[in-house]
């Protein structure tokens, strides 16, 4: 019953995000549209596609940029919890970026953990080689998932 309601609700929230045809968002892109420019020095691209079928692929488009990010993998270096995590956090931080300055490095705060975060990795075994180097520093680090890696930002 779960997946039946939820497959409805999934239904009409892209129902009403669809781009009807005629319509236009600030935030909206056609890739169709982008794709079929003609420029010079470049071959020509056509796309038969229906107009409800351009509304379906432009609002999934949409609806990844403003999710922000993808699935991917950190490594965690710290988690703790109390009125010193945070203190905590700050110095794993730092102290991980004395050795590694060129590593994106997050401190994130969930109730009631405080973590601190390395790298932006698509698939878990881009993250193992920094797993690696990081376990003399931190022996108790790991590889975690995450939903809010960006894209660009992907090695």
């Amino acid at each position: 019953m779960r997946i039946v309601a939820g497959f409805i609700f999934f239904l009409i929230a892209v129902g009403a995000n669809a781009q009807l045809p005629g319509e236009t968002a600030a935030y909206n892109t056609d890739v169709f549209s982008e794709l079929e420019q003609v420029s010079s020095n470049q071959g020509i691209i056509t796309i038969e596609q229906s107009a409800r079928m351009r509304a379906l692929v432009n609002t999934h488009i949409n609806m990844n940029k403003r999710a922000g990010g993808v699935e991917g993998f950190r490594v965690q270096l710290y988690s703790g919890v109390g009125s010193k995590a945070r203190q905590e956090a700050l110095e794993a931080k730092e102290k991980v970026l004395t050795d590694f300055p060129e590593e994106n490095v997050f401190i994130e705060y969930s109730a009631p953990f405080w973590r601190v975060r390395m790298g932006n990795f698509r698939h878990k075994h881009e993250a193992l080689p920094l797993l690696n180097k990081l376990k003399e520093l931190f022996p108790a680090c790991y590889v975690v998932k995450v939903s809010d890696v960006p894209l660009r930002s992907l090695k």
